[in-house]
């Protein structure tokens, strides 16, 4: 059995870096509330057949295929429609192509970047909240 101690020290932190093939490393929030798709900022979405482009993290200008929409209950009643994208992204220095992320204004927000519920599964599932950059 391990430690509870060595366990928890991998822990993901309540913010881990992720570096996109795109646009370099960016600070993520760490979200297990959330059950959709990881999320990237992104304004000025310019939809054209099965592409999408618009503007992102330090005002960098995006062209991606559309993998899908999804549809995101944002409260109160409210859905928005959003486009989903594939990233090659790394975490902690591991690979993880082809990574879905929905297209979203993040701008109030602190973090561009939202990482979900199921991506979250992927790098161990277990966070620490006192922490940051535990396994970046």
């Amino acid at each position: 059995m391990i430690p509870f101690k060595i366990f928890f020290e991998k822990a993901l932190g309540l913010v881990e870096t992720v570096t996109f093939k795109e646009l370099g490393p960016v600070d993520a929030k760490v979200d297990s509330g959330n059950g959709a798709y990881n999320v990237l900022h992104g304004i000025n979405l310019d939809e054209y057949g099965d592409m999408v482009n618009f503007e992102t993290v330090d005002g960098k200008k995006l062209t991606k295929k559309i993998q899908e929409f999804i549809d995101i209950n944002i409260g109160s009643g409210n859905v928005e429609k959003r486009p989903v994208v594939l990233f090659d992204i790394s975490v902690g220095g591991k690979p993880y192509p082809n990574t879905p992320f929905s297209i979203a204004d993040r701008a109030d927000n602190e973090h561009k970047v939202l990482l979900g519920k199921n991506f979250i599964e992927k790098l161990g599932g277990l966070i620490d909240v006192t922490k940051s950059n535990n396994i970046s």
